[in-house]
């Protein structure tokens, strides 16, 4: 792996450094990395390219493919009776996105008559970011919403998730640092077929109920220019209602009636992300291909409570690496989180051809 620092003389490249972690992120507008170097004062380069409080753009790329491009935020250095190493971390350039309120200069908040792209290019402007959508989406990217306002304290990367989601719209981030609208495509092949007892790997089911709900209500009031009002109700196949009820409603404050049952569509999805499956891996490639999130899985593990072989969606992954070699940690989630399916119970009737009965 290299880091590569641009600081705005000249770009310095870092190729020896320890403790390197990266974590790229498919759901998210932004992933981030840190690493240990080496840090000489007495280096004209090394000086340059660690100056603190200059936020260096950093390029990280692995076998020659670019995996991130962003910022440094962050600094660490230490003097003691023996040397050790400085610690440097930051972020994706949409990063910024996430710790920024819409500035002054874009007000006033309200943006009726505008669609998401609309919306999106111009909150982005300033910030140098450009926006990226998949083609999938843009018919939806580019629906005007009639009526839509924020709050000053609101971050950018809240405002757009919020408008995205009611619209079944990812927000992502691409490996240069742009903002991309996209849709998740879960009918491509595996990369790779996991079972239990594989040397090398650990794997762990999380099943988190306490988030999930019987029944999701969307609910949308009329506004003042237009009296359709929506509600869309949604059930929940891992919670049953012969045993548990468990109601949830939500009100939908952008968009017209006919994005309310996307919107419960997509807060069914955001529940069913407690079901996790966590793999650790001894590599970072897989039949020499560096793995990445928004890739499929299939996986067969009773020791899992998976009893057949079953799609998983790679939503992040965390790379570590030492002295002692690389080590990467996959997050996943079931395809129906992203890609708009159907939600099924996986877990029902999962073990009848293995001889157990299941009376609950």
């Amino acid at each position: 792996m290299k880091v590569k620092i641009y600081d705005r003389i000249k770009v310095r490249t870092i190729e020896y450094f320890n403790n390197v972690q990266m974590n790229l992120s498919y759901d998210a507008i932004a992933s981030a990395f840190s690493f240990d170097f080496y840090f000489d004062p007495e280096n004209e380069d090394h000086a340059e390219l660690a100056c603190v409080s200059h936020f260096h753009e950093a390029i990280i790329e692995h076998e020659g493919q670019q995996l991130l491009q962003g910022f440094i935020l962050s600094q660490k250095f230490t003097d003691s009776s023996t040397k050790k190493l400085s610690q440097f971390s930051g972020y994706s350039k949409s990063g910024v996105l996430e710790d920024c309120q819409i500035p002054p200069e874009l007000y006033p908040l309200q943006y009726n008559g505008l669609s998401l792209k609309q919306i999106a290019i111009k909150l982005l402007k300033p910030f140098g970011l450009d926006v990226k959508i998949d083609p999938e989406v843009e018919s939806k990217m580019n629906i005007a919403y009639s009526e839509t306002t924020v709050e000053p304290t609101t971050t950018i990367k809240e405002y757009l998730t919020s408008l995205a989601a009611q619209r079944n719209i990812i927000i992502s981030h691409d490996e240069y640092g742009n903002l991309l609208f996209t849709k998740v495509n879960t009918k491509k092949l595996p990369i790779f077929h996991v079972d239990e007892g594989l040397i090398g790997y650990e794997m762990s089911l999380t099943f988190g109920g306490q988030p999930m709900h019987s029944h999701i209500t969307v609910m949308k009031q009329a506004d003042s220019e237009s009296s359709n009002a929506g509600e869309y109700t949604i059930r929940n196949p891992f919670v049953p209602v012969a045993h548990t009820y468990r109601p949830k409603v939500i009100v939908q404050s952008s968009g017209t009636d006919n994005d309310t049952k996307e919107a419960a569509e997509n807060a069914l999805a955001a529940e069913l992300k407690s079901i996790v499956l966590t793999i650790s891996i001894d590599r970072w490639e897989i039949d020499g291909k560096f793995i990445r999130p928004n890739s499929i899985i299939s996986v067969l593990n009773k020791e899992l409570y998976i009893y057949k072989r079953t799609k998983f969606f790679i939503e992040s992954i965390s790379y570590e690496g030492d002295s002692e070699g690389q080590r990467a940690t996959l997050t996943c989630v079931l395809p129906c989180c992203y890609d708009g399916s159907t939600p099924v119970n996986i877990f029902v009737d999962a073990h009848e051809n293995s001889g157990i009965t299941n009376n609950g």
